[in-house]
C-alpha cells in the first residue's frame, strides 16, 4: 500500500512539474480522438441513410387467378430477405394508381372492370437481396410477375459495398493517426524526463516502480482528453444533425440520445485505453533501450 501512495505521490508530480509536456499530451489526445469521433460518426451516418433507403426499396409481386391470398403471403414472410409485407387487394391498387395519376386518373374508368390483381408490397433487409428474391419469386407458381427498380437497386447495392469499404478505411486510418500522435507526444514527453529516470535508477528503484508513474500519467491524460473530445463531440454534432434536418428533412441521421451516449462512452474507454497501451510501449523500449545503466 505504501509503495502504490508513493507511485501516486510521484504521478502527480510528474503532472505538475511537467505541465506543459501533460498540456500538450492532453490536447494533441483531445484533438486526435475528437477527429475520430467526428469520422466514426459520419460514417456511421452514411451507413444509417443507406440502410434506410435499402430498407424502402420495394418489391412487387403480382399473383394469378385464383391463387391463395393468405397461404402465398406466408410462404413470401417465410424468406430470410424480406423485412415486411403489405396485401393489395385489386381496388386497394386501383385507388393508389389514381391518387398517382391526379387528374390522368379519369382514364381508368373507361376500362370498365377493374384488371389489377391481387399483389403485395414487399421490403427488404438490404439491396444486395432484391435479385435472389426475385428470382425465388419469379419461381413461384403462384406469381404471374414481379415489378422492382432494378437499375436503382443495383446503383443502391454497388454504393452500399463502396461506402462500406470506405468506412473501414476511414476508421482504420484515423485509429492508426491517432495510436502514432498520442504514442509519439509521450515518447517526447517521456524523453524530455530521462535525467530523472537515470537518478532513479542510479538510487536503486526498479523499473515496475519508475515505469508505472509515467504509465498511469499517459493513461490519465488520455482519458482525460478522450472526455474533452466527447464534450466537443456533442457540442458540435447534436447541434448540427439539427440544422441539418431542419434543411434537409430527408435526411435520416443518427439523433438516438441512447446511441450516442453508447458510442461517447465507447470513444471514451477507446482513448483511455490507447493512452494505456501507448504509454506502456513508450515506457518498455525507452527504458530498455536509452537509459539502461551500464
Amino acid at each position: 500500500m505504501t509503495t502504490f501512495s508513493y507511485i501516486l505521490r510521484d504521478t502527480g508530480r510528474l503532472l505538475i512539474r511537467h505541465w506543459f509536456l501533460g498540456l500538450l499530451t492532453l490536447l494533441t489526445t483531445s484533438v486526435m480522438v475528437w477527429i475520430l469521433g467526428l469520422t466514426t460518426l459520419f460514417s456511421l451516418n452514411v451507413r444509417h441513410q443507406l440502410s434506410r433507403l435499402e430498407s424502402e426499396l420495394v418489391v412487387q409481386p403480382y399473383l394469378k387467378k385464383g391463387a391463395e391470398v393468405e397461404k402465398v403471403a406466408e410462404k413470401i414472410r417465410a424468406m430470410p430477405a424480406v423485412l415486411s409485407l403489405k396485401p393489395l387487394s385489386p381496388e386497394d391498387s386501383l385507388a393508389k394508381l389514381q391518387s398517382r395519376m391526379g387528374s390522368q386518373s379519369r382514364a381508368l374508368s373507361l376500362m370498365g372492370t377493374n384488371p389489377l390483381p391481387w399483389n403485395f408490397e414487399v421490403r427488404v433487409r438490404s439491396a444486395r437481396e432484391v435479385e435472389p428474391l426475385v428470382r425465388t419469386l419469379m419461381g413461384m407458381e403462384e406469381i404471374d410477375d414481379v415489378v422492382y427498380a432494378g437499375m436503382v437497386v443495383q446503383r443502391v447495392a454497388s454504393l452500399s459495398r463502396v461506402t462500406s469499404r470506405a468506412a473501414v478505411v476511414m476508421f482504420v486510418i484515423a485509429i492508426l493517426v491517432t495510436s502514432l500522435v498520442v504514442y509519439n507526444t509521450i515518447h517526447i514527453s517521456l524523453y524530455s524526463r530521462r535525467e530523472e529516470i537515470a537518478i532513479m535508477y542510479l538510487v536503486g528503484a526498479t523499473r515496475s516502480y519508475i515505469s508505472t508513474p509515467f504509465v498511469l500519467e499517459g493513461t490519465f491524460l488520455a482519458l482525460l482528453g478522450s472526455l474533452m473530445a466527447v464534450g466537443g463531440i456533442a457540442l458540435a454534432y447534436l447541434p448540427g444533425i439539427r440544422i441539418l434536418q431542419e434543411n434537409l428533412p430527408f435526411l435520416s441521421l443518427l439523433e438516438n440520445p441512447r446511441v450516442i451516449g453508447q458510442f461517447c462512452l465507447l470513444l471514451v474507454g477507446f482513448g483511455a485505453t490507447l493512452g494505456w497501451v501507448c504509454s506502456c510501449i513508450v515506457v518498455m523500449r525507452f527504458m530498455s533501450s536509452t537509459i539502461r545503466p551500464d
